[in-house]
């Protein structure tokens, strides 16, 4: 998505193709994901979901043609592709270090790993996640694995120190900017305060009756605020921010 809002004021046109029926619906919902669709069909995007490419056709090694597995065919000059990735751990076969069934290596607290005095963090751990009553997620980005590296080294110095960090992504297209910070992962629902067609709202995204992770376009600070509180180890209720006035927030926090 950012690729293709990057490439609108280059391309002559730019076609998203995508197997979900809306995109960002698993991780943002589909109020919010159907709103920022809108803002890219506004900017000449066109969108082929629940749709595979089946094929793409060429000529002296230029492509031309992209297939769709519906049989529609689109002239193109170059395809993005996004295929995914998985952790590169297979080096780590037989070597005593533990990896769960899709290849990410388990650590504690500190990062260490299975085996004494060996540590790992980044994109390829699953460690406990202090939001989630520590069980272990994996989160790949940037900002967990500055995280991860500190903790391991405090870990290497005999100083174990425990992750508190609450996880903070943006996200940037068309001059409109995207902030989540939380985990939000199997969310049951979505609480939205503002005006999600106007783009300027925030999303609150819940587990029974707990806020789990926040999302918010053109109302700053609010994910920041709500990342200040979910660090402090305290908890944002369902109830609270229902009830709360966006301008100035009042959320009751209760401990864990």
């Amino acid at each position: 998505m950012e690729v293709a809002a990057a490439l609108t004021d280059k391309a002559h046109s730019v076609s998203i193709i995508g197997i979900e029926a809306i995109p960002f619906r698993k991780a943002l919902g589909e109020k919010v994901g159907k709103a920022i669709m809108k803002l890219f069909e506004t900017n000449r995007v066109k969108f082929y979901m629940l749709n595979e490419v089946s094929e793409m056709l060429g000529h002296d090694g230029q492509l031309k043609e992209v297939v769709l597995k519906s049989g529609k065919v689109l002239r193109a000059d170059v395809c993005v592709i996004g295929t995914g990735s998985g952790p590169a751990t297979g080096f780590l076969k037989q070597s005593g270090v533990h990896m769960d069934s899709k290849g990410f290596v388990p650590v504690n607290k500190t990062m260490q790993t299975n085996v004494d005095g060996v540590f790992a963090g980044g994109d390829i751990v699953t460690f406990p996640f202090p939001g989630r009553s520590n069980k272990k997620v994996n989160i790949p980005h940037w900002q967990m694995a500055h995280v991860h590296g500190r903790a391991a080294a405090l870990g290497m110095m005999g100083r174990p120190t425990e992750i508190k960090t609450v996880p903070y992504f943006w996200s940037a297209m068309f001059g409109k900017s995207l902030r989540y910070a939380g985990y939000g992962d199997g969310f049951d629902d979505v609480i939205i305060q503002g005006d999600v067609d106007e783009l300027k709202f925030v999303a609150f995204y819940t587990r029974g009756e707990e806020v789990v992770a926040v999302a918010s376009m053109n109302y700053d600070p609010i994910v920041s605020r709500v990342a200040e509180v979910l660090r402090s180890g305290k908890m944002i209720r369902k109830r609270d921010v229902e009830l709360c006035s966006l301008h100035f927030p009042r959320l009751t926090m209760s401990k864990h």
